[in-house]
């Protein structure tokens, strides 16, 4: 038993890692898109795609609790989640 909790265990760690490397991609994919965007002549900027790249990032950013849980498990359990050391 304790060996099926140790791979449910492992399972949720991979889940959570898969997650946040999903979360930093597409800020960061967002990201370019509305500094490209922004970066354009007026005429030619597309104003829906930068509200739409603005408002997206910030939802993301805007997740306290997910942060807490990421920190978490980093300092009190030395579960590595985020890319940067």
């Amino acid at each position: 038993m304790a060996e099926k909790e140790e791979t449910k265990e492992e399972l949720l760690i991979q889940a959570i890692k898969t997650q946040y490397s999903i979360l930093q991609l597409l800020d960061r994919t967002l990201l370019d898109v509305y500094q490209y965007e922004k970066g354009q002549k007026a005429e030619e900027q597309n104003s829906d795609l930068i509200n739409l790249a603005y408002q997206a990032r910030s939802m993301i950013a805007k997740k306290p609790k997910l942060k807490e849980t990421y920190r978490k498990l980093e300092e009190e359990y030395g579960i590595k989640i985020t890319n940067h050391n």
